[in-house]
C-alpha cells in the first residue's frame, strides 16, 4: 500500500462546560428536533469543512453509534410493547449519513463504519483508499448512564470532520505498517493533524510530504 493524498481541511470539536453541543442553528428547525445529538455534531462538523456545491464520498465513524436513541426504544418496547417508527430510524448507524445527504442534497454514496476500539484507524483507512474526494466524519455523543459501569472511560460527546483529496497543498504519504501499538486515539489524529506530522498506527502510516 502506498499512496499520496492530500489533507484539504478538518475540524474538531468535544463536549465542555460551555458548549453541550457544536453549531446547528444552520438546520432547519423542524428537522432539528428530530435529531439525536450524534446526528448534529456528525453534521455540524461536516458543514466547517465540507463544499455545498460539490458531490464527495462520505465515510462515517462511531465506536457506539446511537445508542441514547437504541435505549429509548427498549423502554418504549418494553412498557408499549410497541416501538416509534421515526424513533427506529435515528436510531440506525448510519442515520447521520442520511440527514446529511438531505440538507447537503450529495448523491455521491457514503459507508457507516463501527470497528470497536479500531473504528477511527479502520474508518478512516477506507476514507484515504478512496480514489476521489472523500468527508471523513467520526462522532461519538456522551455515554448514557446506564452503560457507565462497563466503561473503563466514561465517553464524552466529540468528534471529527476531515477533508480528503488527491490534490492540494497538505500532502501525505500512506504506507502500510505492522507493528503492535496501541489503536488511534481521538486526541492523537487531532494533535497530529493540528502539528502536521505523522500519523501511526498499527496498520498504516501517514507521513507528512516534506
Amino acid at each position: 500500500m502506498n499512496k499520496t493524498l492530500y489533507i484539504d481541511n478538518f475540524a474538531f470539536w468535544m463536549e465542555n462546560d460551555m458548549e453541550k453541543l457544536p453549531d446547528v442553528s444552520f438546520i432547519p428547525p423542524m428537522l432539528r428536533r428530530r435529531m439525536s445529538v450524534l446526528e448534529k455534531i456528525a453534521i455540524s462538523l461536516a458543514s466547517k469543512i465540507a463544499p455545498n456545491d460539490t458531490d464527495y464520498r462520505t465515510v462515517f465513524a462511531s465506536r457506539f453509534g446511537e445508542w441514547e436513541q437504541t435505549i429509548k426504544l427498549i423502554r418504549q418496547f418494553y412498557n408499549d410493547k410497541e416501538m416509534s417508527p421515526a424513533g427506529f430510524s435515528n436510531s440506525v448507524h448510519n442515520a447521520a449519513m442520511g440527514h446529511l445527504s438531505l440538507l447537503t442534497h450529495n448523491k455521491e454514496s457514503y459507508t457507516s463504519i463501527a470497528g470497536g476500539d479500531k473504528t477511527i484507524e479502520n474508518s478512516l483507512l477506507d476514507a484515504m483508499l478512496t480514489d476521489k474526494p472523500v468527508l471523513f466524519i467520526y462522532a461519538e455523543e456522551q455515554n448514557p448512564e446506564e452503560y457507565t459501569n462497563a466503561l473503563n472511560t466514561p465517553v464524552l460527546s466529540h468528534g471529527c470532520a476531515i477533508l480528503i483529496k488527491n490534490t492540494g497543498e497538505n500532502g501525505y504519504e500512506l504506507t502500510t505498517n505492522n507493528e503492535n501499538i496501541p489503536p488511534l486515539s481521538f486526541q492523537a489524529l487531532q494533535e497530529s493533524l493540528e502539528t502536521k506530522t505523522d500519523i501511526k498506527t498499527s496498520s498504516w502510516i501517514l507521513t507528512k510530504k516534506q
